[in-house]
């Protein structure tokens, strides 16, 4: 990507756009100098965190994808949403997790989550139920509303992302299903301290995120 952009950039640089994508660029990097070395963005970034106490009981754990690599596994993200998945079901509180997929083309053939889902989720000993591929929240939410008819459920656990779960459980609820908001551990930022640079550009990255998808969601009546 770095050198696409360079290539592009010395194009650029010859023709009369010059002026605007230094300014542009000038700015952006501004913006991220401020959300690295300063607390600005810190607390838009924590206001969009929702995180609600585990229920003693419930009908089922609903673990959302986070993409997938080109070898067929599980990136960071969802890794820690299937981990605190699983640590609620060992704790007893429900007896089945909800796994929604994810796929895409790499190389002329398909790779999934599947397999990598379901040799960690093996650890849990309790019932999994797959919704199969679903390519967005609204979506993810659609299928386990579905679920959730057939099978008579009350309320579910959410478990995703912790910047994530502010717009995930909206989703769900405006479907007319009761939910209990988990986020996951994060071990990619550190979502509590959010004390060094790094923490805070991606705080901000995905605050950013968040907010376009909200606004999305809102504008298509899914909020």
């Amino acid at each position: 990507m770095v050198p696409v952009a360079v290539v592009l950039g010395a194009l650029a640089g010859a023709t009369r756009l010059r002026k605007p994508l230094a300014w542009l660029g000038a700015a952006s990097t501004a913006v991220l100098i401020v959300a690295a070395f300063t607390n600005l963005f810190v607390a838009p970034a924590r206001k969009i965190l929702r995180s609600d106490q585990p229920p003693a009981s419930a009908d089922a754990i609903v673990v959302l994808s986070a993409g997938v690599t080109g070898d067929g596994m599980l990136p960071q993200q969802a890794i820690d949403r299937l981990l605190k998945g699983i640590e609620l079901a060992r704790a007893g509180v429900a007896p089945r997790i909800v796994l929604t997929s994810e796929r895409k083309r790499v190389g002329g053939k398909w790779v999934s989550t599947s397999g990598d889902q379901q040799k960690l989720v093996s650890m849990a000993g309790v019932e999994v139920v797959t919704t199969g591929v679903a390519r967005s929240t609204r979506e993810e939410a659609e299928r386990v509303q579905t679920l959730a008819r057939e099978n008579q459920w009350a309320r579910i656990v959410l478990v995703t992302s912790a910047f994530h779960a502010r717009r995930a459980c909206a989703t769900f609820e405006n479907l007319g299903l009761e939910v209990s908001c988990v986020p996951a551990d994060s071990r990619d930022i550190a979502v509590n301290a959010l004390a060094e640079p790094h923490d805070r550009v991606r705080a901000f990255a995905m605050w950013m995120y968040e907010m376009v998808g909200t606004a999305r969601y809102r504008v298509a009546g899914w909020l």
